[in-house]
């Protein structure tokens, strides 16, 4: 296991719903019999507030008569304020995905390369009908001016017929098998043993294209360091050993983790004493 993800996490009965009857059943209540709001009435379950936060909407190109019809782009900033998402009426790479970091690689896109021109920007995945685009942490305050520079790019570039991603990166993609059975791979000799000392599992969802689907299980489910686990450890090690690896989604329902510990463990696995 490489050094760099074992110190990655060094560290020191349900109840059930009762169906409501409905007219014409025998336990049936009208409305008008019913206790009024204060009342005393069976206690029943309440189910546990949830806050829902809808991203706000920055840019909306459907709105900007200013701008070429034909192509309508909406921007939303992701959660930490680093990331943009660009959603666009159509697919800008149908079927993949793509990811390019600032340095270190091979910048094998046209669209990709004219806006790392931008100052600030780290990465970019181009994913379906999306263009995420992150930009470096000192960089604080608003994303509107430049989320508009950004969605200009994207509109010029597919209403160019330019190619998004470059012919020879497609043809590098390996096969859906291959992406399986190797990150299969680097989870059970890499990522596994190195969450199993917080109880977590990961475990590979499904393979489409060059987009990965994972879910976290057992400690890592709900736990308050399962972005950076997910961020700097797991998408580090897929991309380590394949590189054309595109978006890597997490479909874990982190919401019902108030207690994110499995009850009992996955078949395999114990708890650490």
């Amino acid at each position: 296991m490489p050094s760099w993800f074992s110190n990655l996490f060094r560290t020191s009965a349900s109840q059930s719903l009762k169906e409501v009857p409905g007219p014409g059943q025998s336990d049936y209540i009208p409305l008008s019999s019913r206790p009024a709001v204060g009342e005393a009435r069976s206690a029943i379950p309440k189910p546990p507030s949830r806050r829902i936060i809808k991203p706000e909407v920055i840019l909306d190109s459907g709105s900007k008569s200013a701008w070429s019809p034909g192509i309508a782009i909406k921007a939303r900033v992701e959660k930490g304020e680093e990331s943009c998402c660009f959603l666009v009426d159509r697919p800008v790479l149908e079927g993949l995905s793509a990811w390019f970091p600032a340095q270190g690689s091979l910048i094998q896109s046209p669209l990709a390369e004219k806006i790392f021109s931008l100052d600030s920007v780290v990465c970019i995945l181009i994913h379906d009908f999306t263009v995420t685009v992150t930009r470096h942490h000192s960089i604080q305050g608003s994303w509107e001016e430049m989320a508009h520079t950004i969605g200009s790019l994207i509109r010029e570039h597919l209403l160019s017929g330019q190619p998004v991603i470059s012919e020879e990166f497609l043809r590098s993609i390996p096969p859906e098998d291959e992406i399986r059975i190797r990150v299969q791979a680097v989870i059970d000799s890499e990522i596994n043993p190195g969450v199993a000392a917080h109880s977590g599992v990961i475990t590979l969802t499904s393979v489409k294209g060059n987009t990965v689907t994972i879910n976290m299980g057992g400690g890592c489910q709900g736990c308050a360091a399962s972005t950076i686990t997910l961020k700097d450890g797991i998408h580090r090690a897929f991309r380590h050993a394949i590189p054309q690896i595109g978006a890597i989604l997490d479909d874990t329902d982190h919401s019902s983790g108030t207690n994110p510990y499995y009850e009992s463990l996955p078949a395999g696995m114990r708890a650490n004493a």
